[in-house]
């Protein structure tokens, strides 16, 4: 296998990124795990930031039309070869060993943003703490999100007399309003914990060390260094000093150490895990209190997401987390009979490129470039030529309708004809791009933001991922627009007409569609070469997961509590309930994504040590 320093193709290496944000957390890896570079990491495995979406898969070309493979034109059915994993059997627990390798109260699966916090409150509240993980370093898909959204508890939402649905905040009255958004299909006594735990969580990270600050928005919180005018990687200042907490709290952290299966004893008790240290050497490891899942749900298993969330199987055309995602976790759950809870719920931004339909990789870095592109208010069509509409994110006055869109927009383009949709625009796009005004993580980014640091060197330019997508035909160039429609599998002269139509409003001023363009965004696609490209979801996370009780223990099927074993979400579900596209009340659930991984590990982390909510 490959180093897992060396240059690739489209990107700098995983070392490049690692190594910063390594860099950032003073040295204190080293002093508790493995040197960085010590292993072989075979190219596109977990923790690869930096592979593009290039590689070459047998997939179908993308003109033979926009149906199915299997020809009931229902939806395009992904590649398999374009996921990391692709295997929904559970994983079977394994006997107590003759001996243990490792001892300890508790054992953390995880050190994601999740993990991290299970690990630093359990060691926080006395218990000694293992923290295993399988990327090289800490933080995880936590610390590229953009907003800890919170809709208010915390204390410096008190300070603006801020909450939802009303103030002041109330979790009960919270609940009933989420419930009725989740049309009743959740566990209210989870959502509640939920509610009364996501301000709680924030307040108790500030006391650890995160210095948070009120966002623009006040529905979510920052850390206070974080850039100030964008969403890239915000979150990795607080996972950082959350990782430093854990540390000074004795957790011990063994990374590149990917859990492999539970421990199970002859009454039925979870007591620990195995786990393969440096990819190799198996060790087993005994939890006398607990085991805590946080590792992640399954965005990036094709078996998983088609029988559990086949709406996201369908819908979806990218996911943005590029670390882990595969499940394993969750099937080690299955393995010792645990219950499923959220079926079929997800969470989506808007404007997933398809690059696995194009033999790319199903998941990229949210900040490639082309991704940004793709968001912008674009003709945008279905497969038949009609028009779909736009969601604006410019804040304005009312900041959560703003957050809303990136979630509402991802439904409206995964739910037409073929479960895709199609943008369209000229070669004078850029000069639209600052009218547009997209805000939030629709935003391009360009070399001068602060803070580019944070960013893989490939990325800090939009345009080189632009430049990537074309090179793969994921963005199609063409000089005609038949050709263009044709290449991207359209009817003759439905893409055409539908351009004609958009053009004649263009040169009006004035849009005639249901949901009209404003004015500045009228332009007219005219001056070759035309662009087009395929999109759908862009999946963030899987609200399917393993079914857990209000104190985040695991449920079995029989209904009883599986004894010794925790899980946070998003390896846990039910935080939105069943059958949703995007898991609002907003942006995911009560919680957004990484907002809901924190509050998770800081509930399992206190309720396996058999404490209370500060």
């Amino acid at each position: 296998m490959p180093d897992n320093g060396q240059e690739q193709k489209n990107g700098c290496s995983r070392r490049d990124f690692l190594g910063m944000a390594l860099a950032a957390t003073a040295g204190a890896v080293a002093a508790n795990a493995a040197p960085l570079n010590a292993f072989a990491v075979e190219r596109g495995f977990i923790g690869d930031w930096s592979a593009d979406g290039s590689h070459a898969v047998a997939v179908p070309d993308s003109a033979a039309g926009n149906g199915s493979g299997g020809g009931d034109a229902t939806y395009r059915d992904h590649f398999a070869g374009a996921f990391p994993a692709n295997d929904a059997t559970p994983i079977p627990p394994r006997p107590v060993p003759a001996s243990w390798d490792l001892e300890c109260d508790i054992v953390v699966v995880g050190a994601g943003g999740g993990g991290l916090n299970a690990a630093a409150r359990s060691a926080e509240l006395g218990a000694k703490t293992i923290c295993v993980e399988s990327a090289g370093l800490q933080g995880g898909n936590a610390q590229s999100a953009g907003m800890c959204a919170i809709l208010g508890g915390s204390r410096l939402q008190e300070e603006r007399r801020f909450a939802l649905p009303s103030y002041p905040f109330d979790a009960q009255k919270m609940t009933d309003w989420a419930m009725d958004e989740y049309h009743f299909a959740a566990d209210p006594l989870l959502i509640h914990r939920i509610a009364e735990g996501g301000g709680k969580c924030i307040d108790w990270m500030a006391d650890c060390g995160v210095q948070w600050r009120l966002g623009e928005i006040p529905v979510y919180v920052a850390p206070k260094n974080s850039t100030l005018d964008h969403h890239v990687l915000k979150m990795k200042d607080a996972t950082d000093a959350m990782f430093s907490y854990g540390l000074r709290k004795g957790v011990d952290f063994r990374f590149q150490c990917p859990a492999t299966a539970l421990v199970q004893d002859d009454d039925g008790r979870v007591v620990g895990i195995y786990a393969k240290e440096g990819y190799e050497r198996e060790i087993s490891i005994h939890a006398k209190k607990a085991v805590i899942l946080t590792a992640g749900g399954f965005c990036n298993n094709k078996a998983l997401l088609d029988k559990y969330i086949p709406t996201a199987a369908m819908g979806c055309a990218s996911s943005y987390l590029p670390l882990g995602e595969t499940g394993e976790c969750f099937r080690m759950g299955l393995g010792v009979s645990a219950d499923v809870s959220g079926f079929n719920s997800s969470a989506s931004f808007d404007g997933g490129v398809d690059w696995a339909s194009e033999g790319g990789q199903w998941a990229r870095f949210l900040y490639d470039g082309m991704t940004q592109l793709s968001r912008q208010p674009w003709l945008t069509i279905d497969r038949a030529g009609n028009r779909l509409r736009y969601m604006d994110s410019r804040v304005k006055k009312d900041g959560a309708a703003a957050i809303y869109a990136l979630g509402d927009l991802a439904t409206v383009q995964m739910t037409p004809p073929g479960h895709r949709s199609y943008i369209i625009f000229d070669s004078k796009f850029e000069d639209h791009l600052a009218g547009f005004a997209q805000e939030h993580c629709r935003k391009l980014i360009s070399p001068d933001l602060e803070q580019i640091e944070k960013v893989p060197e490939h990325y800090r330019d939009w345009h080189h991922g632009v430049e990537d997508a074309i090179e793969a035909d994921v963005l199609k160039k063409r000089d005609t627009l038949e050709e263009l429609e044709a290449d991207l599998g359209f009817g003759e002269g439905i893409l055409v007409g539908a351009v004609e139509k958009w053009n004649e409003c263009c040169r009006k001023g004035k849009d005639d569609f249901m949901y009209p363009m404003p004015e500045e965004w009228l332009h007219e696609v005219a001056t070759p070469p035309f662009y087009g490209c395929r999109i759908g979801g862009n999946l963030y996370g899987t609200k399917a997961g393993l079914m857990i009780n209000d104190r985040m223990q695991v449920v079995s099927t029989s209904g009883r509590v599986i004894p010794g074993l925790y899980a946070g979400w998003h390896t846990a579900g039910g935080a939105c309930g069943e059958n949703s596209y995007v898991g609002d009340v907003i942006l995911g659930s009560l919680l957004g994504d990484v907002s809901l991984a924190f509050c998770g590990g800081y509930l399992c982390g206190t309720f396996a040590n058999d404490a209370e909510l500060d």
